[in-house]
């Protein structure tokens, strides 16, 4: 599988793995901490869509993100930061987010979308819930994630 994502920096490759996936984007995340597991996965969804090195944090956006489980909150957290790229222009660089309860308030920085200035690395339409999957494994946490190209 040819991945947008062999271009990622030494400091993004840390972030994640790729996974084989035949016409998709597979990645495998891992953190010490949950909440640390759903803020790489954003900086990793970020990275695939925009070489971020070309990203500045000039701007911010909050929002929050509540599903019944970790799958859910993973899909609809990714999906959330997927639309802000889509429908509003919005790359970001940095992510910091805080659990509540069953859900997560997400804060994002960076700025609107400049083909001009901006490396794009490809269109990602939309987050699955093919094979995604979070755990909890000693002191760390996983997740692999499937995007559709």
């Amino acid at each position: 599988m040819t991945s947008k994502a062999t271009a990622a920096s030494n400091e993004e490759a840390a972030l994640y793995r790729d996974l084989e996936h035949t016409g998709d984007i597979g990645i495998e995340v891992n953190a010490p901490t949950r909440a640390g597991l759903f803020r790489r996965a954003a900086l990793v969804l970020a990275s695939l869509l925009v070489e971020p090195s070309s990203v500045a944090s000039k701007q911010t956006r909050t929002f929050e993100v509540v599903a019944d489980d970790d799958i859910g909150l993973m899909h609809d957290l990714l999906t959330e930061l997927l639309q802000t790229f889509a429908a509003d222009g919005f790359i970001w660089r940095e992510a910091d987010l805080d659990e509540r309860g069953r859900g997560l308030h997400v804060v994002i920085r960076g700025e609107a979308f400049d083909p001009s200035r901006h490396v794009s690395r490809g269109e990602i339409k939309a987050v699955t819930y093919h094979q995604m999957n979070l755990k909890k494994a000693g002191n760390q946490w996983s997740a692999r994630i499937i995007f559709d190209v």
